[in-house]
């Protein structure tokens, strides 16, 4: 009988190992796994590629202007920064914009601001936040971090995140961090977005060159057509 209480015994122990290695090893699992997804999160953001502004001049560089004032042509982007289209955009055409229109004075880029209800509150919020970067002179810079982010859902769009990539800009977080809290910026935001219900727009991005609206604002080819068309029109 004591033999037979032993032998149970042993098998308990056994089991009971056998339960905590599993156990071990699914935390273990989980754990690499959430690393995984981590690296994987930082390395896709890490490679959005950002437009190179050292080629246009300071003074070019007007809050959420981009190019010579007196540019014979104007491209208007209307966007949202959590719309994933406008962070293709960002990606694929503002940058061609900025090489071949922007930095020799053909063309100033405005964006304005177009927060989609489906994107609150982060949409609006981070909207307020890139004029807070405007007021410190770092517009475009944040502009392209904010987008960078895009794909990384709501929760890169909460204000301490909007603070950090101030902070990552070297802004003075303590000034961007009040103009954010106390809202300096709500009645530019709701104007914009006032302004493209008026106008009938309807999606973002919505671009348009010299007042018409481009059919395909993420193919490059057409948006270059379109400014070339006004640029020939002008001579």
């Amino acid at each position: 009988m004591f033999a037979n209480m032993q032998n149970l015994l042993s098998k308990s122990r056994s089991r009971l190992s056998l339960t905590l290695i599993l156990v071990g090893g699914v935390v273990v699992l989980a754990g690499l796994i959430a690393v995984i997804l981590a690296a994987s999160a930082g390395s896709e953001e890490s490679s959005v590629e950002t437009p190179d502004y050292s080629g246009v001049p300071s003074g070019w560089q007007n809050r959420n202007v981009l190019g010579d004032p007196e540019a014979p042509v104007t491209v208007q982007a209307w966007e949202d920064f959590r719309c994933p289209a406008c962070a293709a955009f960002n990606q694929r055409v503002k940058p061609g914009l900025v090489d071949d229109y922007i930095t020799n004075g053909k063309v100033k880029l405005e964006f304005h601001h177009f927060p989609l209800q489906q994107h609150e509150p982060g949409a609006s919020l981070a909207a307020q936040a890139s004029e807070c970067a405007a007021d410190q002179g770092l517009f475009w810079a944040y502009h392209d971090r904010v987008f960078q982010a895009t794909s990384s859902g709501p929760s890169a769009f909460l204000m301490e995140r909007l603070i950090d990539y101030a902070v990552e800009l070297e802004m003075d977080r303590d000034t961007f961090t009040s103009c954010l809290t106390n809202q300096t910026h709500l009645l530019t935001i709701s104007e914009s977005l006032q302004a493209a219900r008026v106008a009938g727009h309807n999606s973002t991005p919505t671009v348009l060159v010299d007042g018409v609206r481009v059919d395909n604002p993420l193919d490059y080819e057409a948006v270059s057509a379109a400014i070339d068309n006004q640029l020939s029109s002008d001579n």
